[in-house]
């Protein structure tokens, strides 16, 4: 077991939901909290994100909202004697600080020891200089670098090892990617402001590698130095784009065995080396030509990468981890699944399936937006899906995208495009890019044209290229048995025939299940791949003949998912749809759930009691209600797919909650959040609204409550249904009156809910499934918390303007101000 001392652990969390972070982080924090509650240890969790759902879990651990800086954790780790802090579920932003206090000399004089990565491991991480002397000692190949103070070097260095270069700050103050310099005048220019965020004033120069097959292994390493990878994903495009914004595909598709066990290799070495207890990461770059690979970064705690990894496998990763941070090995880890076989941690998985990863952007919301991807990430989310081919995962992946992200893929009509166009565009590739590549192939373009051009192996194209071929055979073949079979099986959707049948989709559907007897099935994902019996209670849909889904038996509920985190609905959705789980729940259902986003926190495992991995369309959604014929269907707000649901006689009960703001950017004084069922208004607090829009809980005065009793009273006429409701409040003259009374935000709910100690999504639904909810209040959590939201302009190269409205943040964050 972990040593005794390690009485108070401090986790040190991510910070709120931007682009490149969606909320993998807070998953694993919750798995390892859960873990940990088993034993005798007083946990802490500190993070600055307003939508976090740890101060709601059923478990014993302190939540700290303040600011993640330096000062801050100190103030914080003398608080509360901490023995051990806990950087891995807080990604780059946690190990930079743990970084910065081992550097202040804090956690010495404390005697705090970090968990999980040594400060020496995160020393060198955060130093590609001392990094590339660590892999030359385990005879790594490394790419030239240098650590630069001055324009100067940076520009001896270039000139040595030739353009393109890429630039990173070290230290940095915010979360920045490599950025490529073609030129002198590029890389001066990028200088100036890389310099700027770099707290030490030093700036990483190293040579690129761009065009190179950009490789990902996961692997995991125990105390006693047992190690296995856990999975491995390709990136559809070279190095260059950033793989945040790339297609993956898991297991990798092109390398050869021998590409493929030196990369393992590499990565399990380098777990060794840096004496990793948990998750590490490890990218690659490998040369085309002969083979041969250089080390691009490595994460040696829980990212995007690492949870795709868990989804695409089925291997329980942040539990396993969580257990070899409290002492255990893993030989001694069981999994609750495995039904024969005592280790199966020490396992590598093994996949009977396809996984893919698909990047979604919201520049529909940013038309001023430069759309081309480079290295720096541009995907405000992503979608996963399964398939039994790579053709089914890609096209199931492509259907994810709902309606309204998919007219944001593609901002230039790829079929109305000029050839001089389209070469530029797959040239220099842009969002959506698997739209232009698919229309090249429709124009003629062959294979190796299209591998020249864009560095992308030729093997995706072939698969293109396939997918075209079906496209034409259906488009010849109106309400053919075998084209639509064949279609099916590599992963068209039932609004694909039709478009290309031009009928209605119903009509495809109809001929689909009543006339060619073409239904979907349902596979595991599990670790094992058959080797041992496993229970697993995940499942993704395919069209052969066996079905490995039993139905739910019991009462059952089936939620619908947040799918991809865009801009308005992000981690504060996720928040709302863990919450609505839970208290299904608790109200005697069982819940099935799909979503299909491979970051989400209510895909954590024993959350839901079944999860389908699949788009989330109509279609799929039609499909896994005959499969499970749930008692009753739940989501939140209103959406395009709950309408077309409707319209083809589901139910479907909504959540009453506003899926966008609660009034954008109104001139408002104060919010009163009450509760209304059955006409009986109940008031739980006032919160204040200032010039920026920040809400800061505070207590309601005498005076303030003789001015705001009367019109919490007359809010009723402003509601005809039952719900928890924002009454928006302005004072004119000392008068106050009410400007608007509208569903609780979803962005707001996560904050306000801990803000007034209350689960608003449990009681929204409750209140939404049986009418009622019993009502306690709670004294407003002291101590004075601003409220802002996070928005990704920076992130696209934008200036924010003065007053951006709500609709288009990302995230929110706590800001104190005590």
């Amino acid at each position: 077991m972990a040593r005794s001392r390690a009485k108070n652990i401090l986790i040190i969390g991510a910070g709120p939901t931007q682009i490149g972070r969606d909320t993998e982080s807070e998953a694993a924090a919750v798995q390892i909290i859960k873990n940990f509650a088993e034993i005798n240890r007083n946990l802490f969790y500190v993070t600055s994100d307003a939508n976090s759902v740890i101060p709601r879990l059923d478990v014993d651990v302190k939540f700290i909202e303040a600011e993640l800086t330096v000062n801050s954790l100190i103030q914080i780790l003398r608080e509360n004697e901490i023995d051990v802090i806990l950087p891995v579920a807080g990604n780059t932003v946690a190990l930079q600080l743990s970084e910065q206090l081992n550097e202040s000399g804090i956690l010495k004089e404390l005697n705090v020891r970090t968990m999980g990565v040594t400060t020496t491991t995160i020393h060198n991480i955060n130093n590609p200089e001392l990094m590339n002397r660590v892999l030359k000692h385990i005879k790594e190949p490394t790419i030239p670098t240098t650590v630069v103070e001055n324009v100067t070097d940076a520009l001896r260095f270039a000139k040595r090892v030739g353009f393109p270069v890429l630039i990173k700050p070290i230290a940095s103050l915010t979360k920045t990617n490599r950025i490529k310099c073609d030129n002198e005048h590029q890389l001066m220019e990028m200088l100036e402001s890389a310099f700027k965020v770099s707290i030490t004033n030093q700036v990483a120069v190293e040579k690129s590698v761009v065009g190179y097959k950009e490789i990902e292994m996961i692997v995991i390493r125990d105390a006693e130095g047992s190690k296995l990878l856990i999975n491995g994903g390709e990136n559809f495009n070279p190095i260059g784009v950033h793989s945040g914004d790339s297609i993956i595909f898991s297991p990798t598709q092109t390398l050869t065995d021998v590409e493929f066990q030196s990369l393992r290799t590499a990565a399990l070495k380098i777990a060794e080396i840096l004496k990793i207890k948990g998750v590490c990461h490890v990218q690659f770059a490998l040369d085309p030509t002969d083979g041969k690979h250089f080390i691009t970064r490595i994460n040696p705690f829980f990212d995007r990468s690492s949870a795709f990894a868990a989804r695409a496998t089925g291997y329980p990763i942040a539990n396993v981890v969580a257990k070899i941070l409290m002492g255990q090995n893993l030989r001694e880890i069981k999994l609750s699944g495995v039904q024969r076989h005592d280790s199966l941690a020490l396992i590598e998985p093994v996949m009977d399936h396809i996984a893919v990863r698909f990047p979604t952007w919201s520049f529909a919301s940013f038309k001023n937006a430069n759309q081309q991807l480079n290295t720096r990430m541009k995907s405000t989310g992503s979608v996963m899906a399964f398939g039994r081919s790579a053709e089914e995962a890609l096209q199931k992946a492509i259907r994810s995208v709902d309606s309204t992200t998919a007219a944001e893929q593609a901002a230039l009509d790829e079929s109305q495009l000029s050839e001089a166009q389209l070469i530029n565009v797959l040239i220099h590739p842009r969002a959506g890019e698997v739209y232009y590549l698919l229309e090249a192939i429709r124009r003629g373009y062959t294979v190796d044209e299209l591998a020249k051009m864009t560095h992308i192996d030729a093997f995706y194209f072939y698969k293109l290229r396939h997918l075209v071929k079906l496209e034409r055979r259906l488009r010849d073949n109106r309400f053919d048995m075998a084209a639509l079979q064949e279609a099916k099986y590599f992963g068209f959707g039932d609004t694909q025939i039709a478009h290309l049948w031009q009928v209605r989709s119903d009509e495809v559907r109809d001929f689909r299940i009543k006339k060619a007897h073409v239904f979907a099935t349902y596979k595991g994902v599990e670790p094992t791949a058959g080797e041992f019996p496993y229970l697993t209670n995940t499942y993704y849909s395919t069209f052969e003949d066996e079905d490995e889904a039993v139905r739910t038996t019991g009462k059952k509920i089936l939620v619908l998912g947040t799918a991809n985190s865009q801009v308005g609905t992000n981690s504060a959705a996720e928040y709302t749809t863990f919450q609505t789980i839970q208290r299904c729940q608790k109200l005697g259902y069982k819940v099935i759930l799909i979503n299909n986003n491979p970051n989400a926190l209510t895909l954590i495992p024993d959350l839901a009691d079944k999860i389908y991995l699949e788009p989330l369309t109509v279609e799929n959604c039609l499909n896994i209600i005959h499969q499970e014929k749930p008692d009753k269907i739940i989501a939140q707000g209103k959406w395009e797919i709950i309408t077309q649901l409707v319209l083809r006689n589901v139910q479907v009960e909504q959540l009453p909650v506003s899926r966008t703001t609660r009034s954008e950017n109104i001139e408002a004084d104060y919010m009163g959040v009450i509760s209304s069922i059955n006409g009986s208004i109940n008031l739980f607090g006032v919160v204040g609204i200032d010039e920026d829009n920040m809400f800061i809980p505070i207590e309601v005065s005498e005076a303030l409550k003789v001015k705001v009793d009367p019109l919490i009273k007359n809010a009723n006429q402003h509601i005809t249904n039952n719900g928890i409701y924002s009454v928006i409040i302005k004072e004119n003259m000392h008068q106050l009156q009410i400007v608007s009374v509208v569903p609780l935000a979803v962005q707001d709910l996560p904050f306000l809910s801990f803000a007034f100690d209350q689960d608003f999504a449990g009681i929204i639904t409750e209140i939404t499934l049986n009418g009622s909810s019993k009502i306690e209040n709670h004294p407003i959590i002291q101590g004075d918390y601003r409220y802002s939201h996070v928005y990704p302009y920076t992130q696209f190269g934008l200036k924010k303007p003065q007053n951006p409205p709500f609709s288009l943040a990302i995230g929110a964050e706590f800001q104190s101000i005590k």
